[in-house]
């Protein structure tokens, strides 16, 4: 029975080294080219008309279509020019933390394993930084979207029923 890892360790790696190389100059040279560029609508189109594969691709083939339709034109907000939205700037060291994430694929929605005390930790850390008391709790999310929509839950379970509303002369 075929399982999922590669039939090539030495394959793999040598090509994994390759895109993190990649990877990295592209975030060194950053600065060097455009904030942002458009997708070109032949680029586009090939998304849209893509069908679904039928077999295994090939990982190398992949990665070219990655450099060659994703890569350059991502979001922009590596560039050190780029001045909007919330979310970070695609960090080197970032990407790093994300390969050895993303290489222990840890769920940290409890169990017992060292990445959920690392999550622990860091939220601690967190609320020392804010001056939140050490009773202070919390939890890690994607992003600034997701951090914002579970504020906006637990204020709206904070207060008694229908208090938030008359505040704001909702009746």
């Amino acid at each position: 029975m075929a399982g999922l890892d590669p039939k090539n360790w030495d394959e793999l790696r040598t090509l994994g080294h390759r895109m993190l190389d990649d990877m990295l100059d592209s975030i060194q040279s950053v600065a060097d080219g455009p904030v942002w560029q458009p997708m070109p609508q032949t680029v586009r189109q090939g998304f849209a008309q893509q069908p679904l594969p039928k077999t295994a691709q090939a990982l190398p083939a992949l990665y070219e279509q990655f450099t060659k339709n994703v890569q350059p034109y991502g979001v922009g907000n590596r560039h050190p020019r780029f001045m909007g939205w919330v979310h970070g700037g695609g960090t080197a060291q970032g990407m790093l933390a994300e390969l050895l994430a993303a290489g222990l694929n840890a769920n940290l929605g409890g169990r017992d394993h060292a990445p959920v005390e690392v999550e622990r930790m860091v939220i601690r850390w967190t609320a020392t930084m804010l001056g939140f008391p050490e009773t202070a709790s919390g939890v890690l999310v994607t992003g600034s979207s997701l951090a914002n929509f579970i504020a906006v839950l637990t204020a709206s379970r904070a207060v008694p029923e229908g208090i938030a509303m008359r505040e704001i002369g909702i009746q």
